[in-house]
């Protein structure tokens, strides 16, 4: 006999890392040391005879009438260029706290799919868990956005798993929207593989695949469909929260990651079967007050 333990608690909880980040094209605080060049040795004076002093010596008068090339510099590090767009499938990094000095601590997640709001603006979709309104939206190491709306399911701690999480309400909505607040990053609708055309309702058996900035572009089939839920037999792991999911035959878009299931055998405890689960993204679409998918 199978028992669906749910280990959410991967996903809901996210994946939490210190960052260093840039905000608005301005540098917060070097994310790198430049190196200093060593400073070359004094010249010597001319008219030395031919035998050259120890390297490690102090010149002398006299010494060789070829200077020493000085030692070179150290290069600098490269820093990291700023995004030009986020795509169905980045990685975003929500910044939950900020820890001093330009570094923040950060709760790494997926965007799922770019839509518009009812007043005109382009907004982008990811799990309601990663992050609260006005929270700052990283994408490459630079503070490029903030969310807007989120709506997450509260969770608790296992008492006999400690670090798992669950939803205290396991259908309970997760969703957010966030926008680009930086005017030279553009939000793309599509990305390779994920090339959204509509707004799909899923059915048990329909062909799918999810993009996650961890696991990348998975597929597999609907397994289960319950009110603004969907399952799939698809493996996912922590970061690929908010990704998008959609079905294959025609583009549409069906939900967002939000977490890991897992299916064990209830008098062994082995693991029978690994699958996803996904809010619709019809639904998440209806509580943004009736955003409408973006597919340019």
């Amino acid at each position: 006999m199978t028992d669906g333990t749910r280990i959410g608690a991967a996903l809901r909880r996210g994946t939490i890392g210190v960052v260093t980040l840039l905000v608005s094209g301005a540098l917060l605080t070097p994310a790198l040391a430049t190196g200093a060049p060593t400073t070359p040795s004094p010249s010597p004076k001319p008219g030395a005879p031919n035998t050259p002093a120890k390297p490690t010596a102090t010149p002398k008068p006299g010494a060789p009438s070829t200077p020493a090339k000085p030692s070179a510099p150290t290069p600098a590090p490269t820093q990291t260029p700023a995004p030009k767009s986020v795509a169905p499938g980045d990685r975003i990094d929500i910044l939950q706290r900020s820890l001093g000095g330009g570094r923040f601590e950060s709760l790494q997640c997926t965007m799922g799919f770019a839509v518009t709001a009812p007043d005109g603006e382009r907004l982008g979709v990811t799990a309601g868990h990663c992050g609260a309104p006005q929270q700052p939206v990283g994408v490459k190491k630079w503070i490029v956005g903030e969310v807007v709306q989120s709506k997450a399911p509260e969770v608790k701690e296992d008492p006999n798993r400690p670090g798992h999480y669950s939803p205290v309400d396991p259908f309970g909505p997760d969703w957010a929207t966030f926008r680009l607040t930086d005017p030279q990053v553009k939000l793309l609708a599509s990305a390779p593989g994920m090339a959204p055309r509509s707004v799909g309702t899923a059915r048990v058996g329909d062909p799918v695949c999810q993009l996650g900035s961890v696991n990348g572009r998975r597929c597999g089939k609907v397994t289960k469909v319950l009110g603004d839920w969907v399952v799939a037999d698809i493996v996912t792991t922590q970061g690929d929260s908010g990704g998008p999911l959609i079905r294959t035959t025609d583009n549409a878009a069906i939900g967002i990651i939000t977490d890991a299931v897992t299916l064990t055998d209830r008098d062994s405890g082995k693991v029978t079967q690994q699958l996803t689960q996904y809010y619709s993204l019809n639904a998440a679409l209806r509580a943004a007050g009736g955003a409408r998918l973006a597919t340019n």
